[in-house]
This record gives C-alpha cells, sequence and structure tokens, in this order.
C-alpha cells in the first residue's frame, strides 16, 4: 500500500510528502525528481526540447514503476492524476490525498518559479492557474481526501491528513488488498464505508457513501472510506 499526494504546483505535496513519509517510516518518492533522473535532464528541458507529450509518456512510465512497491508516500506532478492510467494505478495502490489552494496562494508560493514552469508560460500565469485548475478540478475531485493549504503550516496539513487516514491505514487496506477480488464483484466503481474491518455503507461517490453509512456510525468507531476501481482500472488490467 502507499499514500499519493496529488494537486496543483504550490500546494506542497514535496514538504507535506516528506514529513508524512517520516512519520510512517515510508519512503518519499517524487514522481518529477524521478523523471529528471531517468531522463537525465530537468523537466522544463523536457517540455523545452521534446513536448508535453513526451513527458507525460515518461510519467506514465514513472508511475507505473513507483506503484509496484509498497510502503510509499508518493507525490506526482500537478498534471499526472488527469491521465485515466495514472489515474486507475494510483488509486488502486492506497489512499490519494488532493492538496489544493487558492490560485492567488499558489502564484505567490511560486514567486519567481513560476517563470520555469512550462504549463504556466504566457503574460498571465494567473489567469493559466485558474485555468489549469478548471480543466483538472473532476480528476482531482476523485480523490479520498482533500485539503485546502492555503492558510495551513505544512506541519498542520500533515496532522489533518494524519487525522483522516491513520484510523484504517493498515488494518482496512489490507483487508480490501486481501479481498480485492471478491469486493470487486459486488463493490467495483464504488466507494465503500467500513468500520472494524466490515463494509457498512457503499456509494457512487465518497459524500454518498457516507451519507448512505450515517446511521451506522458512532463517535466511539473509526471509520473509513475507500475506493473498488473497477475490473479495467485493476493493476493487472493496465
Amino acid at each position: 500500500m502507499n499514500i499519493t499526494l496529488i494537486g496543483f504546483m504550490g500546494t506542497g505535496k514535496t514538504t507535506v510528502g516528506k514529513r508524512l513519509a517520516k512519520r510512517l517510516g515510508w519512503r518519499f518518492v517524487d514522481i518529477d525528481e524521478e523523471i529528471e533522473a531517468s531522463a537525465r535532464k530537468p523537466v522544463p528541458r523536457i517540455f523545452a526540447e521534446h513536448g508535453e507529450p513526451v513527458f507525460r509518456r515518461l510519467e506514465e512510465r514513472i508511475i507505473r514503476r513507483a506503484t509496484r512497491t509498497d510502503h510509499q508516500v508518493i507525490a506526482t506532478g500537478g498534471g499526472a492524476f488527469v491521465d485515466p492510467k495514472n489515474r486507475a494505478r494510483l488509486r488502486a495502490s492506497g489512499p490519494v490525498c488532493c492538496l489544493t489552494a487558492r490560485p492567488k496562494t499558489i502564484l505567490a508560493r511560486l514567486g519567481r518559479r513560476v517563470k520555469s514552469r512550462p504549463l504556466l508560460a504566457g503574460a498571465d500565469p494567473l489567469e493559466r492557474i485558474k485555468t489549469l485548475l478548471a480543466r483538472r478540478a473532476k480528476a482531482y475531485a476523485q480523490a479520498d481526501v482533500t485539503i485546502d493549504t492555503s492558510d495551513l503550516a505544512a506541519e498542520q496539513v500533515v496532522e489533518r491528513l494524519w487525522a483522516r487516514i491513520s484510523p484504517g491505514l493498515c488494518e482496512s487496506w489490507e483487508y480490501l488488498l486481501e479481498r480485492s477480488g471478491d469486493l470487486a464483484k459486488r463493490y467495483a466503481g464504488k466507494y465503500v464505508v467500513m468500520v472494524d474491518e466490515r463494509i457498512v455503507a457503499s456509494g457512487d461517490s465518497q459524500l454518498e457513501a457516507f451519507q448512505n453509512a450515517s446511521q451506522r456510525l458512532d463517535q466511539k468507531r473509526e471509520a473509513g472510506i475507500y475506493y473498488i476501481p473497477l475490473p479495467e482500472e485493476s493493476l493487472t488490467a493496465l
């Protein structure tokens, strides 16, 4: 099992990912850094010399390789989760957490680095940020957890992530992985709510699953919400 951090550049994926990995005692994997190591050149040069399609092919290859290993916190590039194959692999690998921030906050955090970001090239990087966020919104919405980091320090983000994913991090995911074949027959493509290694409700979205489970939950028991991949989204199908 892995934990994946997705979201736009400047939302804190690398900083938060390193701290979360340290807390878990897991390895931290930065997909963009792995791409640069593989290509032996920085991301801006890959875009400039080969174009975005080549970068996306490299990105898919690195994500495919990364998801073959467990006990990692994986930080992806901002557009990685938009690709259906990447999304399927990452979701099947473990919880996916989306870090968000307001467009102006993203721009302020990038500072002078905005000039080195190929996808923000142009006279108005703020409008470009807004446009890309709108394009990626549907994909980002498929994360298991979403946290707005605009007004939070990195450690606060880690604490909020930990509070959301830690209750069933080991037991529930191990249960799901061990029974993935049987569960897919009934819940494929749905979110399920688990309490004490027992599925108490399901739904087509996280909100629907939680609403269906609300009457069966109480404050004394921890619940987790997880996605059961469709057959075509499973790792074996990719």
